[in-house]
């Protein structure tokens, strides 16, 4: 076991699978074709696509921003709460969220793992109102998200259960199934724990712990903002594979929203794979598979593919600049960043008195 772990985190290992994967696709797909079909696609239809993967974008920055507003509001006493709604404009406003979801857009394409841009707006936006809460937002928002997928592979896997066979079927129940006690198990994550699981934890590992399960507890007392999160993560993920079909439209290919449903699921899943860069090269020979087995040719599969991978990429070249004229505006801290730190400090404490 101590040989496997250390062959799985070889970095050479992730590299060569990359590389194989990559291999496999240029020997076996026809690349003349799939460029060709790149670069003589439709730009209507592109131009098309691409506003439905910014609609679906928006529908992200809102299923995450409703968990994060309602989070921000939750333990705050009568005394601080106009104070506070003054700054929710500043500091929570859709403009501002907007600017932290491209912004971590960027960083999920720069690194290569896909948690970067997690990882990003925990450290940004942690620092107000605490890394548990936005953490607890994060995963919220990653639930509703998966929990849409998971319904549109379903209702998908259910029109094409000829083509996908019942045990696919199957696996798409158990999907969503398993996404729903997901949701369950994580309104319930203060009583599920319970203080002997958080007494054996270190002291900051407790507090970030403690305020996760506590915001979860606060999302059972508002369901709107649940209910809104996830309707809105079901339309947004049903926009974009939406967007994906009008995307194969636009190189000349006739690929039902159904397939994209059931496939781009599976593809996700390469990316947890520990012999490839963040699932470089493998997932990417899986979609190629998944359509050509539905009778898309293979130089229109590896397009789509390719067209997949660089989908969100204007949103995270957007993201970068961004970030860099947000780098350089937080040199000095404004009048209203000083104000919320100290109302921040008030209300925590407060809260411990």
């Amino acid at each position: 076991m101590a040989i496997l772990r250390a062959l799985f985190a070889s970095t050479w290992l992730r590299i060569g699978g990359t590389v194989a994967g990559v291999a496999f696709l240029v020997h076996n797909v026809d690349m003349g074709k799939a460029g060709s079909s790149l670069v003589h696609a439709d730009w209507r239809w592109a131009s098309l696509a691409l506003a439905l993967t910014t609609i679906a974008c928006l529908a992200s920055v809102f299923e995450w921003g409703v968990l994060l507003r309602t989070s921000a509001g939750l333990g705050v006493g009568n005394q601080m709460a106009h104070a506070e709604h003054q700054q929710h404009h500043h500091l929570f406003g859709w403009t501002r969220l907007s600017s932290s979801y491209l912004q971590s857009l960027f960083f999920s394409q720069l690194l290569p793992a896909g948690i970067g841009g997690d990882a990003m707006r925990t450290v940004e936006m942690g620092k107000v109102v605490g890394h548990g809460k936005i953490l607890a937002s994060l995963a919220g928002s990653r639930m509703a998200g998966t929990l849409g997928m998971a319904c549109w592979g379903l209702a998908a896997a259910v029109l094409l259960r000829g083509w996908v066979g019942i045990g696919s079927l199957i696996g798409a129940c158990v999907f969503a199934a398993v996404m729903m006690l997901a949701w369950v198990a994580a309104l319930a994550a203060d009583r599920i724990l319970g203080r002997h699981v958080v007494a054996r934890s270190s002291r900051a590992f407790v507090r970030t712990l403690h305020s996760f399960g506590q915001t979860f507890s606060g999302y059972r007392r508002h369901p709107h903002a649940i209910v809104q999160c996830i309707v809105v993560g079901a339309a947004g993920w049903g926009v974009n594979i939406l967007a994906l079909e009008v995307f194969a439209k636009a190189i000349g290919a006739d690929i039902s929203w159904t397939v994209f449903a059931v496939a781009i699921p599976v593809t996700l899943v390469a990316t947890l794979t520990p012999f490839s860069i963040n699932g470089l090269g493998i997932r990417e020979g899986v979609l190629v598979g998944m359509l050509a087995h539905a009778g898309v040719s293979s130089g229109h599969a590896a397009a789509m593919s390719v067209l997949v991978d660089v989908q969100m990429l204007p949103f995270g070249i957007l993201g970068a600049g961004l970030w860099m004229r947000h780098r350089r505006r937080a040199a000095a801290p404004s009048i209203d960043e000083v104000a919320v730190a100290e109302m921040v400090a008030a209300k925590e404490l407060l809260t411990s008195v």
